[in-house]
């Protein structure tokens, strides 16, 4: 797969992820992200532009991964008895 291709499967991960789950606390720092790593994807201008930017596209696809976990693991807290 090209370095271009994985790129862009990469930032359609965060997007489906802030399509899916936008709206809650991390809502504006999700769009942030979108925002910074599309302009970075636009000053790309060939393959090794693209084979560059895989650093930073996997490290905003694990920050987005993370603010699932995150959001998951508050829907499922368990009441607190003694608050």
């Amino acid at each position: 797969m090209k370095a271009i291709d994985r790129v862009r499967k990469g930032y359609n991960h965060c997007w489906d992820i802030f399509q899916e789950h936008g709206g809650y606390e991390f809502n504006d720092e999700m769009l942030y992200q979108l925002q910074g790593l599309q302009q970075s994807i636009d000053e790309c201008e060939d393959e090794d532009d693209y084979e560059h930017m895989m650093d930073e596209v996997i490290k905003t696809k694990a920050w987005f991964d993370w603010v699932v976990k995150m959001i998951l693991l508050k829907e499922a807290e368990p009441e607190s008895l003694y608050c």
